[in-house]
């Protein structure tokens, strides 16, 4: 997430529509782990038609622009609708148009490592963190109940 200045963002949709990579530092948690406050972050420019679930996509959100996953596409006629989440986020954001769409985080710089975030690695880079995120929930919430004496039963 960012807050957004109308130069910066003229700026960056003017070298992104002439197909310039932009860099800039992110700001805010709300991609953890994926994407950690003050780092770097590469976008390109994205049509509508190539977006696809498991991307990262920079979007206008009211006064603001915000770098999220991408959790589902659903089309209504010929537009379509985008929806957000951030990894660190239970839900997720009002869906969005293709007008809102600013690019593609398409890379992350972490300790000087430039780490791709589209592909196959990166989708499953994503996968294993989530899953390695539910069951330590999981864990944390088992441990809740039997710190409370309440009884756990599993059954399989």
């Amino acid at each position: 997430m960012m807050r957004a200045s109308d130069i910066f963002v003229g700026v960056m949709d003017e070298a992104l529509r002439v197909g310039t990579l932009v860099r800039f530092r992110a700001e805010g948690d709300s991609m953890y782990p994926t994407i950690r406050n003050g780092e770097a972050i590469t976008i390109a420019p994205v049509s509508a038609d190539e977006v696809v679930r498991g991307d990262v996509l920079l979007c206008r959100h009211d006064e603001r622009v915000l770098a999220h996953r991408v959790v589902g596409v659903t089309t209504h006629g010929a537009d379509r609708l985008f929806y957000l989440r951030g990894d660190a986020k239970a839900a997720c954001d009002a869906p969005v148009g293709a007008d809102a769409l600013v690019g593609k985080v398409i890379s992350v710089c972490r300790n000087g490592r430039m780490t791709p975030l589209c592909g196959p690695v990166a989708r499953l880079r994503h996968r294993a963190r989530a899953a390695a995120s539910r069951a330590k929930a999981f864990v944390r919430l088992r441990a809740a109940f039997i710190s409370r004496g309440v009884a756990v039963e599993w059954r399989c």
